[in-house]
């Protein structure tokens, strides 16, 4: 079962692994928005693994396609 929130904001069009500063694996994000604006962010591979888990995704590919919130998901769901 894959989780996908209602959104009109940006969308996930890239995930990767990547280094983080303190030598720690981060996964790098791009969003892409309506308007054609783009952007990228690292995100702790903690929080991807729960996020993944939460979404019943079993790879990184998966989270393309998905609206951003889908990484807030978790978080949301832990502080209800």
């Amino acid at each position: 079962m894959s989780a996908r929130p209602a959104t009109d904001g940006p969308t996930i069009v890239s995930a990767a692994l990547g280094p983080g500063h303190d030598g720690r694996a981060e996964v790098v994000v791009e969003l892409a928005y309506a308007n054609g604006g783009s952007t990228r962010l690292s995100v702790a591979q903690e929080a991807v693994t729960r996020a993944l888990d939460t979404a019943g995704f079993v790879s990184l590919e998966q989270l393309v396609g998905q609206p951003w919130t889908v990484l807030v998901l978790e978080q949301n769901r832990a502080a209800s």
